[in-house]
């Protein structure tokens, strides 16, 4: 995206004045904010009237509308996109997003699609013990970078230790405010790149399978949830694992991560006891302590190079974090990733 210029603006929303067009609305303070707020409304078909841009910078926008009015404020940066869509933004210092203001004169895409894909996977290590003996390992997460930033440590020891390991992300990460610094990537480019970034990242951890289920971000909790676990146990009968990686359902931090991981315990309660694999749930040390739960953890030092490459691998979300990081403060980042927490769940 680049800097708004209003003439420009205002001459490619004129193009849409006159007719219906669809609106992806959206304010956002992120998941992990203390008190956080957000709301967002995609494919909202208007009779837009009029369109004007106001302000110095950051900007306002005011569309009228059949109804009423559309406004939004703290717009910074834009593209009028190859298919003639006006994506309006507002960034934050460190390129995240804090509002967006979309039309478009055909719906924007409100959903994603189920697929496989098959990173190389980086051949064994010699050296390398997995953590323990398992026939394979199925990981279940909510959004593109979980599966690394939680436990891509623990990935990559069964991997280069010879686990067959299997990932399922269940969102496109589409949602995310983190779109580079500078932003390099808009909400309707964010998903085909994370997941480019999630395929790159899982070639480094040296996973053999990678499933995308589809769901659209930020309403992993609020989708089917017949259907959702259907999907994990679909995985659970093809790749019969001995051990599940996830989050923890109830303190995951994230109402997709929570979501996903209940589908998957869901799963696992309805097989047989004996088919049943053991679950791991990722937790931040502090919300395990704050619980009261048995916190268990790994040292990944030996297989932590491959973890932070696996982490820079997910560009959009890593690069400004680590662009802030030197000294003591990189160390410290260092030292804390080289161990991974989780607690053991029953189904």
């Amino acid at each position: 995206m680049t800097p708004i210029v209003p003439a420009a603006v205002e001459a490619a929303l004129a193009r849409l004045v006159g007719r219906t067009a669809y609106v992806h609305l959206e304010t956002t303070a992120g998941a992990y904010t203390e008190g956080g707020f957000g709301a967002f409304l995609r494919n909202a078909p208007v009779d837009l009237r009029r369109a004007a841009l106001r302000g110095e910078g950051p900007f306002r926008a005011g569309l009228e509308i059949a109804e009423g009015w559309i406004y939004a404020e703290g717009l910074t940066d834009w593209e009028l996109d190859a298919e003639g869509r006006v994506l309006l933004a507002g960034h934050d210092a460190e390129g995240r997003v804090t509002v967006l203001c979309e039309l478009s004169a055909t719906p924007f895409p409100a959903q994603g699609r189920p697929r496989r894909l098959a990173p190389a996977a980086a051949p064994p290590q010699l050296g390398v013990t997995a953590p323990s003996a398992e026939r394979a390992v199925l990981v279940v997460h909510a959004h593109p970078d979980d599966e690394t930033f939680g436990c891509g440590g623990t990935i990559a020891l069964y991997a280069q230790a010879g686990v067959p390991v299997t990932v399922a992300i269940a969102t496109g990460g589409e949602m995310g405010r983190n779109m580079g610094k500078p932003p390099f990537a808009t909400r309707e480019t964010l998903r085909a790149l994370r997941e480019r970034e999630l395929d790159a990242a899982c070639a480094v951890l040296g996973v053999h399978d990678l499933r995308l289920l589809g769901v659209w971000d930020k309403t992993t909790e609020f989708a089917d949830p017949a259907a959702l676990v259907a999907s994990v146990a679909a995985l659970l009968a093809e790749v019969r694992p001995s051990l599940l990686l996830t989050s923890h359902p109830l303190y995951g931090r994230h109402p997709d991560h929570c979501a996903i991981a209940e589908a998957a315990l869901a799963a696992v309660r309805a097989l047989p006891p004996e088919r049943r694999p053991a679950i791991h749930g990722y937790i931040a040390g502090p919300v395990a302590e704050r619980h009261g739960l048995e916190l268990h953890t790994l040292d990944v030092r030996p297989v932590l190079q491959i973890k932070e490459a696996a982490v820079r691998a997910h560009r959009s979300q890593s690069e400004a974090m680590l662009t802030r990081l030197s000294g003591e403060d990189l160390a410290r980042r260092r030292e804390r990733i080289a161990t991974e927490r989780y607690v053991v769940l029953e189904p």
